[in-house]
């Protein structure tokens, strides 16, 4: 499996390598509609923004004396805020240091599969310290980013069949962040941004467990994605100049065919968010376990744009590619037991919408979701396994910017849900809900209207 760092930090370079515009200080005359003779954009000095997005919890439970786990995963919302400060040089590179502090609406607990012991993981805030270096591209940055990270974690475990009652951690963890990004300038004051954050929180342990033998402790691994887009305001600038929300915002300088047809390449990451319920047999009736896992995804899109005046956006784009996200779990308790799920390609064909600012676009995006995979319920020598292509549906967002009048790059994400397929060993069964969520970076070129 490769490590969801290298593949991000390979995703995010991707876009980098493409850029090759020039870049400066931004002018402090008023800016007039595209086209207009290259300007340079000004990064340096303190911000501070707000943003929203989606967060996703990956963790893991297990004891020292089984190689057995219960997995925990779930997506939720994330909502905070932001500061930082950028210094730009030589012209078109920059280092930065940012802080944030955000809501989490992450709180997972089920039934540890066939043993009524409640496991759970609630986090419901984070913070991360962290430098920045980036690539200035015109009036957008393309960066990486990384540091240090806190979450506040509440950990459960315990149940009716070994103990009396649930026992409870709470702590706040730090750990590290590795993350990327894009933002956009939509004038001197005010940014647009869209960033991806991989956080390791670290492990917690309990000094019993809950099988109740003495000596072995109890220890909880956790994980945690953060996908987030928002705004940034830079100190000093005139405040309402260039914010959408008040209408005040225009046209920047721009020579990219944002319409007509366009193709392109891109990489990132899968994540599996598979959950599986059981019943029937000697399964307890609700029991869960959910299976993680992390994977390459890469491949191509095409598409086509529609512009409505100069600010607004719609088109449909289709993609394919290999996704290489592998998760296997044994049980617990009982390691004669796993779950397992692996993919091998996806594909989507979706409608996206959404806003220019002249040289970028910030969109939304929903579709229907193709996903080739295994799942496989195994009972000791017994196993049942499904092959197939899972159809569903996606929805997600993005930005994308340009890097000159053809080429263009974007970081965005989707969320894929493909339906379920009950597997059933003996008298026993479990349910397995597929969906995935893929981060991905990317470069397009644009043919516009002159294809042929």
């Amino acid at each position: 499996m490769i490590p969801m760092k290298n593949l991000l930090l390979g995703s995010v370079a991707l876009i980098v390598y493409a850029g090759a515009a020039n870049a400066a200080d931004l002018p402090r005359m008023p800016l007039k509609a595209a086209p207009a003779p290259v300007v340079a954009y000004d990064w340096n000095g303190f911000y501070l923004g707000g943003y929203f997005g989606d967060a996703i919890n990956e963790s893991k439970t297990r004891t020292s004396t089984s190689t057995g786990v219960n997995s925990l995963n779930q997506k939720g919302f994330t909502a905070g805020g932001a500061v930082g400060y950028n210094w730009q040089f030589a012209p078109s590179w920059l280092i930065g240091f940012e802080g944030d502090i955000g809501y989490l609406s992450l709180n997972r607990t089920n039934i540890e599969w066939n043993n009524n012991v409640l496991v759970g993981v609630k986090a419901d805030w984070y913070a991360t310290a962290r430098a920045r270096l980036g690539y200035v591209t015109g009036p957008s940055l393309l960066y990486v980013t990384g540091g240090a990270a806190f979450v506040h974690i509440r950990d459960t475990f315990g149940g009716d069949l070994f103990t009396v009652g649930p026992t409870t951690n709470t702590t706040t963890k730090t750990g590290w962040t590795v993350g990327g990004g894009i933002e956009t300038k939509l004038s001197r004051a005010w940014t647009a941004k869209t960033e991806y954050l991989f956080i390791d929180a670290g492990d917690t342990s309990f000094g019993s467990n809950p099988a109740a033998v003495a000596g072995v402790p109890t220890t909880f691994t956790h994980n945690f994605h953060v996908i987030k887009t928002g705004l940034n305001y830079k100190i000093g600038e005139p405040f309402l100049e260039g914010l959408p929300l008040f209408g005040t915002s225009t046209q920047l300088p721009s020579d990219h065919k944002w319409g007509g047809f366009y193709a392109g390449l891109n990489m990132g990451s899968g994540i599996s968010n598979i959950r599986t319920i059981g019943g029937g047999g000697l399964v307890v009736a609700g029991s869960e376990q959910d299976v993680n896992g992390t994977g390459f995804a890469g491949g191509g899109q095409i598409g086509y744009n529609l512009m409505f005046g100069p600010k607004y956006f719609a088109g449909l784009e289709g993609d394919i590619g290999y996704l290489g996200v592998r998760g296997s779990e044994a049980d617990w308790f009982d390691t004669s037991r796993t779950f397992a799920s692996k993919t091998s390609w996806y594909g989507t064909a979706r409608v996206r919408a959404g806003s220019s600012t002249g040289p970028a676009l910030l969109y939304v995006t929903a579709g229907g979701a193709w996903v080739n995979l295994t799942d496989t319920l195994t009972n000791g020598a017994l196993a049942s396994t499904s092959s197939r292509t899972a159809g569903g549906w996606t929805v997600g967002g993005g930005m994308e910017v340009a890097l000159d009048a053809r080429w263009s790059a974007r970081i965005e994400s989707l969320y894929m849900d493909v339906g379920h397929r009950n597997l059933a060993v003996g008298i026993n069964n479990s349910d397995f809900k597929d969906r995935f969520t893929v981060v991905r970076a990317g470069v397009s070129y644009a043919f516009g209207n002159d294809l042929f």
